[in-house]
């Protein structure tokens, strides 16, 4: 993962900030107006702290992995490798049959860079288990609902030929909206977004370690 942001600059970007980075990242971002961008990041943020809500006011008290727990979603600890191709995982969420994988070799430089006043700047009293389960957690509710995903309610136009458009829905709406869900059900500091340059700079260092 990539960020505009330094260290110093990224604590305290807001949301929206945040939002727009990532959402300028995905490849067919540019695809959307600058308008049509800023209504994506809002609905999207909106989305996810919505749920969050909806679901915390349902599971009042319990972390995300009981969370998951009440929702018959198992959580896996996996030892597969984190990289497949360019992406380095760290979880993920599949929904048939419905479960979350955490990527321990995955988490691990991340879990070495969330140290001291930086854990407590980016994840207040939480882990970061509890922030990517709550993460996945986000992607669960959407496929279990009847509205349309976050993703696909902005479709630009790829190409048309006459009357036929083909069009594509923007990926990063919904890590952008799964990212406030885990911001608003754990209370975090900040939207979990922050997570990418601290991710980006362990990850070159592990690799660089591994290569030695």
């Amino acid at each position: 993962m990539t960020c505009a942001f330094q260290p110093s600059e990224f604590m305290s970007a807001t949301p929206e900030t945040l939002g727009l980075a990532m959402l300028q990242r995905d490849p067919h971002a540019w695809r959307l107006d600058g308008a049509t961008q800023q209504a994506a990041v809002h609905d999207a943020l909106a989305d996810g702290s919505r749920t969050a809500q909806a679901l915390r006011a349902r599971f009042a008290g319990l972390a995300p992995q009981q969370i998951a727990c009440e929702l018959g979603v198992p959580i896996e600890l996996s030892d597969d490798d984190p990289m497949v191709g360019s992406l380095w995982r760290f979880a993920e969420y599949t929904p048939r049959p419905a479960r979350i994988r955490l990527f321990g070799r995955g988490l691990a430089p991340l879990d070495r860079a969330m140290a001291g006043t930086l854990a407590q700047q980016a994840l207040g009293g939480a882990t970061l288990q509890d922030v990517f389960v709550a993460h996945e957690l986000f992607h669960h509710a959407e496929t279990t609902r009847t509205e349309p995903p976050v993703a696909r309610r902005y479709r630009p136009t790829l190409f048309r030929i006459g009357r036929w458009h083909w069009r594509t829905g923007i990926a990063a709406l919904a890590e952008i909206a799964a990212g406030a869900f885990a911001q608003t059900l754990l209370d975090l500091p900040c939207h979990p977004g922050v997570l990418d340059l601290v991710a980006m700079n362990a990850i070159s260092s592990h690799s660089h370690r591994t290569r030695a």
